[in-house]
């Protein structure tokens, strides 16, 4: 059994939340007060101008990107990247149909993944409210129930509670939470989503562009997405955030109450419980496994790339048993690791070499189970001949890696420099290219601190030589503002 524990620490420059099963962190979120997710807000915009080559449209929604519109939207696909993906059973078969859109034409839309690099955000006319139980379905009326609820008299029983109780005009999702729910809890949850949809109406008189309805914060989005029967406990350490969190439960699931703790000691929470150790972990590219074994795992611009090496691993002595625990052992972390580091797009992981057909169909098998407690959709390849293992996971936001970074100022996201040597060659090239411009002057050479302690240390003589060959006095000079691979030549 998963023994499952939410922790919240709370600064004034941030809110951390730490999901932990069986003492290792698997969640890890972060809100900031300058990176806030807009995934689920509403918005009253403006067609700024229609694509016909990618059925899409442009639209202003008041940001600094504008967002992007398909034409061809297909409704349940479009919630599914609002709220935690959950396969539905719905009651009726959803139908993609083309918006007819004209430029300047003021439309409502919902945010479906955040801005990432160069691209705006993705948004969707299909809108939806989620709640703990159902998400309101605002322009549909399709009801559908979660598949994670497996009890099959009970699906029946809530696919009938939601056609009875959804809003005329409107459709509803259950979600898996509802299982728990008493039916009153359900229905009075269907009736505040309505409501808030309703006030959000009365702000959507107003020109575009402009915000109608905002999500909750990330801490009671993690509540209300997260926070159920199967957690044990909810530590927070600031009071004013745990009386918010209580006020929340009151309404939704008053039940819950009992498990929000208030952490009050003097030791700081994520020290007590091991997990800022742990949160260290998310930047580290290469993660040894318990036996030895080791993932290596690299981001690309097209997806990410995961190595699988045994290293000191060796309990097994036939190869093709050591490859099979090494693998499963690597797949267990990646599934970790991929979710606590909330990566989405596709990945590739290199595994070792296994000859049984029956092995590698076991490997998949079981990555199948080792996701299935992450909230994410994921889409699962097969493993080709090349030992390679493919597969997408869903992405509504910037991974949290990119979140928490920056690219580098020295090599430019590359991860690797230009060798020094390489760097002394273009100085020296430059210096022959202008020897007629700098004989008999006085000339300046600015290059960053590690290059002019490389020159002084190793490049006396040759520095020596283009004083002499030149006639020039020579004057080196180190500026922090010059990157690595760069230099500056100044002629008095």
């Amino acid at each position: 059994m998963i023994k499952k524990d939410i922790f919240v620490n709370v600064s004034p420059s941030e809110t951390r939340i730490a999901v932990v099963e069986n003492d290792q962190l698997v969640e890890y979120h972060i809100e900031r007060p300058d990176q806030s997710s807009l995934v689920g807000n509403i918005y009253k915009a403006r067609v700024l101008n229609l694509m016909t080559g990618l059925k899409a449209a442009f639209v202003d929604l008041g940001l600094d990107k504008n967002g992007f519109l398909p034409l061809d939207e297909i409704p349940f696909k479009e919630f599914s990247d609002i709220f935690e993906y959950e396969e539905v059973e719905l009651d009726e078969e959803y139908r993609s149909k083309e918006l007819k859109l004209k430029e300047n034409q003021e439309i409502i839309v919902q945010i479906t993944k955040d801005s990432y690099g160069a691209k705006g955000p993705r948004v969707t006319s299909y809108i939806s409210i989620p709640g703990r139980y159902v998400v309101l379905l605002v322009n549909t009326r399709n009801v559908g129930v979660s598949r994670k609820i497996y009890d099959r008299r009970q699906r029946e029983q809530l696919l009938k509670l939601g056609r009875k109780a959804r809003p005329v005009g409107m459709g509803l999702i259950i979600r898996t939470a509802a299982a728990l729910a008493k039916p009153e809890e359900i229905e009075n949850e269907i009736i505040y989503l309505k409501s808030q949809w309703e006030k959000s109406l009365s702000e959507a008189n107003r020109p575009a562009p402009y915000l109608i309805y905002a999500e909750p914060d990330t801490l009671i989005k993690t509540v209300r997405d997260l926070f159920n029967q199967e957690v044990r406990n909810l530590y927070i350490d600031e009071e004013s955030r745990y009386k918010e969190i209580i006020q929340y439960l009151s309404r939704i699931s008053p039940r819950l109450r009992s498990r929000v703790k208030l952490y009050t000691e003097a030791q700081p929470m994520f020290l007590r419980y091991g997990i800022e150790e742990q949160c260290r972990t998310i930047f580290e590219r290469k993660i040894w496994l318990p036996s030895g074994a080791y993932i290596v795992l690299d981001q690309t611009e097209a997806f990410l790339a995961i190595d699988v090496n045994s290293g000191k691993s060796s309990k097994e002595k036939q190869a093709e048993k050591l490859a099979l625990s090494t693998n499963l052992e690597a797949l267990k972390e990646i599934a970790r690791q991929v979710r606590l580091r909330d990566i989405g797009g596709l990945v590739v992981v290199d595994l070792i070499d296994l000859e049984k057909k029956e092995n590698l169909e076991k490997l998949v098998r079981e990555f199948r189970v080792m996701i299935r407690n992450d909230r994410a959709h994921y889409r699962i390849g097969g493993i080709s001949e090349f030992g390679l293992f493919q597969f997408t996971r869903e992405r509504s936001r910037a991974s949290l890696t990119h979140a928490l970074s920056e690219v580098c100022p020295v090599c430019k996201g590359r991860g690797r420099v230009v060798s020094k040597m390489n760097v002394i060659g273009d100085i020296m090239r430059w210096f022959s290219n202008n020897s007629r411009a700098i004989k008999n002057r006085v000339v300046e050479l600015w290059v960053s601190p590690r290059i002019a302690d490389f020159l002084t240390l190793t490049q006396n003589e040759n520095l020596s030589r283009i004083s002499k060959e030149y006639n020039l006095i020579l004057k080196l000079k180190t500026d922090h503002s010059i990157a690595e691979d760069d230099f500056k030549v100044m002629v008095v």
